[in-house]
């Protein structure tokens, strides 16, 4: 061991503290990082800076963000307590240490305002505030001047030498067991003991499934953390380090999400093994080079194993993307850390001093060369994600035994303690407890291996592997689903006595429809057979979707107390095996919350079946886990995520009415009516949900065109209970109900009610509407059947029917002008959908094309897909990655997701304004590899600003785009029905008017103010309907007959214009004027380009007055100019700001890719 001279000595003791100050440095920066993460989504607020205290106090709080919260400060509170504690004393470090990091959570949470994608929370703060002072308490414990402290420090220096360094090697170990552990929530419940034990059970069962690589990883990690108590011990210690391993890996038991595996026992078998033969007089230099060969062993052994998933990936560039904002991803950076602070211990211990600055360098650079090659080989292994972080964390676990000054002197060599007689006891005790573990293993042990679907891919887990739950205000009587109170039979009686008469009619005593049975036995009981209506549910087979479990959940719940109770007994045993069938059917299918799939019938159906089961049979408890979990992990997080606030949804067309559309209302009320937690009150996506069915309607009362969608005016069937709920009658009025009451929903909802009954309630509405989760701004001039109606997109890609169309938009008035055009058909992934309706180049945005983007398909059937130019293929259909499990999952997978934020939204009394960036649509870090999805690297920036001017009834679109090279062709696309006419920087469409579609028919005239002398060009016509990359995507002639066929009003257009750039080059503008009239408005305002200085802009003439939008060069600042104000400058964004906020947003744009 080296031996530190008097003046290295000195040296550390006139610097108390330092390394607590370096280690605070890091580990704060560490914190801001991911506190503000991710940079590049920075704006300027919407609404103003947040204040955290003054937010409400959550109704529910995850408890994975709680512990995160917590452990994140506790550190920097830790830290910065033993920094200042030599400076201030006990009591103020530890008020200095926590009222800063109060401060700065405070700071963090404040500058969050900032970022789209991450909200300031006043219970972050207060976690955030509790770890921290946690942190400085801790801290305190190892004050001597405190009884705790002064125990510590004895058995501290009874066991171990002194000196920096040995504290180091204590932290590792304390450490790895905090990887061991987490997320270190214990629950002794059975059903989470056996899922604890279950994995070695199941090995010993399949021997062929064990795992040499786990086991030989890690044996090598503990014969280092053995090897390094070892050198750090003043006395004999292996029994110490026996006990203390083997407590921590039996600790995985109880934790939930932990589990014990044959791995690891044989693993620790075979370290401790090698410990007990090594001999005792091995020399320091032995023991500390051995334990860094097994480290790296171990760690390498860890890389090159492959993943669960198919498949290889890029390395990620951007550090610690992959570990912010999860437990599992704190534990993941600890789990890379600590074993190259470990090898940086050894060594540190080994250098002499004179040596300690070459040797951090140069093995600094050896460390940070090795991390990186093993990372770079993960691109080649299937189911690995190579990531920078792990980089540097490596090379940050190497530095920091580095910085800590060391005062010890020489070592002291262990002491020779005799071994206690009860040592002799240790290995039969040894022997019971790993038979004991076998045994219970194996009794815990499935006889049939952990399930993966046929790409290898692991699915949601098996009820009995989640944790119990609770529901307190569980309902326990019956019924406890959503059913008919007496005052709703009265009322019916009264006011619509028809409705008995007509159930009666489909019931048939028994052998008719099984909802109206269900309902007239609950009504009017004696009026139904139900021996037959036994009969019938237990005759019911369980298949496709499970659907079939809705009437035998609704029979059991609504009718418990008319069964026998042999009938309760066994269709109680129908119904466990109806939630059995959907939770395999889920698991089996990886159904997604993004997935209309999921919507049409099994979650709704598992739901019920659930509900109306549990409490009565334990399968009902066990498998509430799965319901549980999938509802409230994974569901509502979704639809928080894709609603927003605002409400909204990704899906288009019919698959809003098929999917969510059938859950938005009944899923939550089912929920209320059994547990009494009332989501309509704390979720404001469910009523923004009544908007966004509202807005997303045209003035010819079709819905607008995004997205897959071959209807347009489907019943979406929760809209009417669910504007019931909230009293929306606009909603309401969208497909009115009779006045009659009725019930609206299945198996009971609230009576529909002839008081909202108001043909012109959607005249009391805004004008326009943002819809945040998905970037979606709606906007109109009025409610009118002659109204222009626009809307824009601009947000994240949800995997799930809908098209690579971020930054596009669609303006009607009279009819469709500016069309999305393409046809969902002849089948799902025919030619046509999948090289133009589904691609960039069938909507109304800016291609950039590089001839070479040319990377066939690599999903089940490898294809060439038409080069289009535009946005990154990604989502369903494409066959290249499955559908988000869930939003972690979505999250995780962010970068292929990103497409689109909708940086700034403005709507005034006369005009909107939205400004967007779509880049990360077009590109992102993985564009330039190679790969066909992500294809090859052309645009580096894509920003687009739509103004809709109500005043003037004007759309004025401006796009700033920077491509990857000068020769990358640019497109401004515009798609019509009808063939446009082209006059020198100026084009129309005009459209015939349709009474059978209630469209009068409408002109759009354009003006193409930038590029000055643009190229414009139209293409379409017969033969070229659907034209790119060299072909006609018409299905060989095929697709009109089609299209007549399907007999809807799918506006597939004919005709497109494209606007290019006269010259090549990266950067290029285009300012583009829209005027929509209807077909008989021949008042056209004056159009006229602005240019003074570096400003440019649009001027609009008309008998109403003048206005003037400017626009600064090469910035997204908007200013209006009018007549009644000379210069007022709306405060939609601020010049002088976004000029500095662009610079630095560009710079981090042009690091991260």
């Amino acid at each position: 061991m080296a031996h530190h001279s008097a003046a290295s000595r000195s040296t550390a003791l006139t610097r108390p503290g330092s390394s607590m100050l370096w280690m605070s440095l890091l580990y704060g920066s560490l914190v801001i990082y991911g506190t503000l993460f991710p940079l590049t989504e920075w704006v300027s607020p919407f609404s103003g800076w947040s204040n955290p205290i003054t937010q409400p106090w959550p109704d529910r709080a995850s408890r994975a963000d709680i512990i995160i919260n917590v452990l994140a400060y506790m550190p920097l509170g830790l830290f910065m307590t033993l920094w200042l504690r030599p400076r201030l004393g006990l009591v103020m470090a530890v008020l200095v240490a926590s009222l800063f990091n109060c401060g700065l959570s405070f700071t963090l949470e404040v500058l969050q305002s900032a970022l789209p994608s991450r909200v300031p929370s006043l219970l972050d703060w207060v976690t955030n505030s509790l770890g921290a002072v946690a942190g400085a308490l801790i801290a305190s414990a190892f004050d001597p001047h405190l009884a705790v402290g002064r125990t510590l420090l004895k058995w501290r220096h009874e066991w171990f030498d002194g000196g920096r360094l040995i504290n180091l090697a204590l932290v590792i170990l304390g450490v790895w067991a905090l990887t061991q552990t987490a997320p270190f929530v214990p629950s002794f419940d059975w059903g989470n003991l056996k899922s604890g034990l279950k994995p070695l059970g199941n090995t010993l069962r399949h021997p062929d499934t064990f795992h040499v690589t786990d086991a030989l990883a890690i044996g090598f990690t503990l014969l280092a953390l053995g090897l390094i108590t070892l050198h750090a011990a003043r006395r004999q210690a292996l029994g110490v380090f026996l006990a203390f391993s083997l407590a921590v890996l039996l600790a995985k038991v109880p934790i939930v999400g932990r589990q014990l595996t044959l791995e690891a026992i044989l693993g620790w078998l075979g370290a401790m093994s090698v410990l007990f033969l090594l001999p005792r007089r091995t020399t320091p230099a032995i023991r500390l080079m051995g334990a860094s060969a097994a480290l790296l062993t171990a760690y390498a052994l860890v890389q090159f194993k492959p993943g669960n998933f198919p498949g290889t990936h890029p390395i990620n560039w951007i550090p610690f993307q992959g570990q912010i904002g999860s437990l599992v991803g704190m534990s993941d950076i600890m789990e890379t850390l600590w074993p190259f602070m470990a090898i940086g211990l050894a060594l540190r211990w080994l250098t002499p001093w004179r040596w300690r600055r070459s040797v951090l360098f140069a093995g600094g650079l050896v460390v940070i060369l090795l991390a990186f090659s093993l990372e770079w080989m993960q691109q080649t292994i299937p189911g690995r994600f190579a990531d920078i972080t792990d980089v540097l964390l490596a090379a940050l676990g190497w530095t920091i035994p580095w910085l800590l000054t060391d005062i010890r002197g020489q070592a002291t060599p262990p002491e020779r303690v005799p071994t206690p007689r009860q040592i002799r006891w240790a290995l039969p005790a040894l022997a019971f407890t790993m038979a004991s573990l076998s045994m219970a293993g194996w009794m815990a042990g499935s006889q049939m291996r952990v399930e993966t679907d046929e790409r290898g891919r692991a699915m949601l887990a098996l009820p009995e592997n989640m944790e119990p739950i609770t529901l307190p205000g569980f309902r326990t009587g019956h019924p406890r689903l959503p059913h008919p109170s007496s005052a709703d039979i009265a009322r019916l009686r009264l006011e619509n006595p028809g409705w008995f008469d007509h159930m009666q009619g489909q019931a048939r005593g028994g052998s008719g429809d099984l909802t109206a049975i269900i309902n007239m036995a609950y009504i009017e009981p004696g009026s139904q057979d139900l021996a037959l209506l036994h009969r019938r549910l237990m005759d019911i087979h369980y298949s496709y979707r499970g659907q079939q479990a809705k009437p035998i959940a609704h029979a059991y719940d609504w009718l418990y107390d008319q069964w026998s109770e042999s009938q309760r007994e066994s269709l109680r045993g129908k119904l466990a095996e109806g939630v059995e069938y959907l939770v395999n059917f889920i698991r089996r299918d990886r159904l997604s919350p993004y997935n209309v799939y999921l919507y049409n019938s099994p979650f709704q159906a598992l739901l019920a079946a659930n509900l109306a089961l549990y409490g009565d049979d334990p399968r009902g408890e066990l498998n509430m886990r799965f319901t549980y979990d999938l509802w409230m992990h994974r569901v509502l997080p979704a639809w928080r995520q894709v609603m927003g606030k605002n409400g909204g949804w990704h899906e288009g067309g019919e698959y809003v009415g098929i999917g969510i559309g059938q859950a938005i209302y009944q899923a939550p009320a089912m929920w209320r009516a059994a547990t009494g937690e009332d989501l309509f009150k704390s979720e404001p996506e469910l009523r923004g949900f009544l908007d966004f069915v509202t807005y997303r309607r045209r003035p010819d009362n079709t819905d607008f065109r995004w997205g897959d969608a071959g209807f347009f005016s489907k019943i979406v069937p929760d809209v009417v209970p669910l504007a019931l709920e909230y009293r929306h009658a606009a909603a309401y009025n969208l497909r009115p109900p009779r006045s009659a009451p009725e019930p609206s929903s299945w198996p009971w909802g609230p009576l529909t009610d002839a008081t909202l009954l108001d043909s012109a309630s959607q005249s009391t509405l805004p004008l326009a509407r943002y819809f945040d989760g998905i970037g979606l701004v709606v906007a109109r001039s009025d409610w009118s059947p002659d109204a222009t109606y626009l809307s824009f997109k601009a947000g994240d890609n949800f995997w799930s029917h809908s098209h690579l169309d971020q930054g596009a938009f669609t303006l009607y008035k009279g009819g469709e002008l500016a069309i999305d055009s393409g046809f969902y058909g002849p089948k799902y992934g025919s030619d046509h959908h999948m090289n133009y309706t589904y691609q960039s180049i069938a909507h109304n945005l800016v291609t950039v094309t590089d001839p070479d983007d040319d990377a066939p398909s690599s999903g089940k059937n490898v294809v060439r897909i038409a080069n289009d130019g535009g946005q990154r293929r990604i989502g369903s259909g494409w066959g290249l990655e499955s559908a988000p499990i869930d939003r972690n999952d979505w999250l995780e997978q962010r970068t292929l997701y990103h497409t689109g934020t909708m940086q700034r939204y403005f709507e005034g009394h006369d005009s909107v304004v939205a400004v967007a960036d779509t880049t990360p649509a077009y590109t992102n870090a993985q564009s330039g590899s190679g790969e066909f999805s992500h294809r090859t690297r052309r645009v580096e920036r894509m920003w687009r600003t739509l103004i809709y001017d109500r005043a003037s009834d004007v759309v004025i679109v401006r796009d700033l785009v920077k491509s990857s090279r000068a020769e990358f062709r640019k497109r401004w696309l515009l798609h019509t029905q009808t063939e446009p006419s082209i006059d020198g920087q100026r084009f129309s469409v005009t459209l015939p008017a349709d009474a059978a579609r209630r469209q009068s028919g409408g002109s759009l005239n354009v003006e193409v103010l930038l590029p000055e002398q643009a190229r414009l060009e139209k293409v379409g016509g017969a033969g070229a309907e659907f034209f790119v990359d060299g072909k006609n995507y018409d299905e060989n002639g095929t697709l009109a007959s089609a299209i007549l066929k399907k007999g809807q009003p799918t506006e597939a257009g004919s005709w497109r214009m494209e606007v290019s750039p006269p010259v090549a080059q990266e950067h290029d503008e285009f300012l583009v004027v829209l005027i929509p009239r209807t077909a008989s408005s021949s008042n056209l305002p004056r159009i006229r380009k602005l240019v003074a200085g570096q400003q440019h802009g649009v001027e609009i003439m008309t008998e109403a007055g003048t206005r003037r939008w400017w626009f600064t060069a090469d910035r997204n600042g908007v200013r209006l100019e009018t007549d009644a104000v000379n210069e007022a400058i709306f405060p939609l964004l601020d010049e002088e700001e976004t000029t500095r906020w662009q610079r630095f947003k560009a710079w981090w744009q042009r690091v991260l890719y």
